[in-house]
């Protein structure tokens, strides 16, 4: 369930349980899976904004080959962790571009065949490709909304636009340090979780923003291309559309790639050295542990 881009993708990551007689997290593995193989029906999931970015995924005597195991048998919750870190760092603030989210890698979506500059048009002008397109230009595109309906004149609006630049320039600037240690074989623990955490913020202000700047027009929103250009064409705002679809859009982020609850868990047990809360389940046997009947 909740399969992000499954309907585009040539290869899933699988973890399955490959060893019972060990605690939970010490007996699975990572798998490469096919996802072109017979047995495998993928189902998108439309949400709230009018797109499918996740999916139902229903495997049915479908294979995962030896070979394919990633990181040794066995140690697949290591490899999930290098996973979630790696996506928790790209999903964070300042961890992509809205140009980068608009092209799909694997063979499907049709993009291996494009250039780079197929994705943006006018040199820097960003092309407007759902809410991933938002999340690396919303400080720019709701400046230039509030000039031009005279929202910039309030102070609070005012107020909000610096704040939400003083964010992303907080997380941009993080990111570069972050680079920095990296190259010299430093690191800062738990960056990937304050990223991510400090992206879901950038959105709720983004959001409250938008739609405080487009006033009434927040009230409407396009559901498929056809009503998109119905909409600005009604309203005379080109980016309407995008702004009402980030407002729709930001309740997801806090929740995929390890809930906002879970990334202030992370850093406080690792990072902070908070105690854990009392469980077995790593030294109990995972066929021993209790299950719901």
């Amino acid at each position: 369930m909740w399969t992000s881009a499954g309907q585009v993708a040539d290869l899933g990551m699988l973890l399955a349980r490959t060893d019972p007689d060990v605690p939970k997290h010490q007996g699975i593995s990572y798998f490469a899976l096919d996802m072109h193989q017979p047995g495998i029906e993928v189902r998108p999931l439309k949400e709230m904004t009018g797109r499918a970015l996740f999916n139902e995924v229903f495997i049915t005597d479908a294979r995962a080959t030896a070979d394919a195991v990633i990181g040794g048998l066995n140690n697949g919750w290591a490899v999930a962790n290098t996973t979630l870190a790696y996506e928790r760092s790209g999903l964070g603030a300042g961890g992509g571009s809205a140009a980068g989210g608009a092209a799909t890698p694997g063979t499907v979506a049709g993009d291996l065949e494009r250039r780079a500059g197929d994705f943006v048009r006018g040199g820097s002008q960003r092309r407007p490709a759902g809410p991933g397109a938002m999340l690396g230009a919303s400080e720019k595109v709701l400046t230039e909304l509030a000039r031009a309906n005279g929202m910039i004149a309030d102070p609070t609006v005012r107020q909000d636009l610096v704040r939400l630049h003083v964010l992303n320039q907080i997380a941009r600037f993080m990111n570069l340090r972050q680079k920095a240690l990296r190259s010299t074989g430093g690191d800062i623990p738990g960056l990937g979780n304050m990223a991510k955490l400090s992206m879901s913020e950038i959105l709720r202000l983004s959001r409250d923003l938008g739609l405080r700047i487009l006033g009434p027009y927040g009230t409407l929103h396009a559901y498929s291309p056809d009503e998109r250009k119905r909409l600005e064409e009604a309203t005379r705002m080109p980016m309407a559309a995008m702004v009402t679809e980030l407002a729709l859009f930001t309740q997801g982020p806090s929740i995929y790639g390890g809930t906002d609850e879970i990334q202030h868990n992370i850093l406080g047990e690792r990072v902070l050295g908070l105690p854990k809360e009392p469980s077995n389940d790593r030294s109990t046997p995972f066929k021993d542990l209790a299950r719901n009947r």
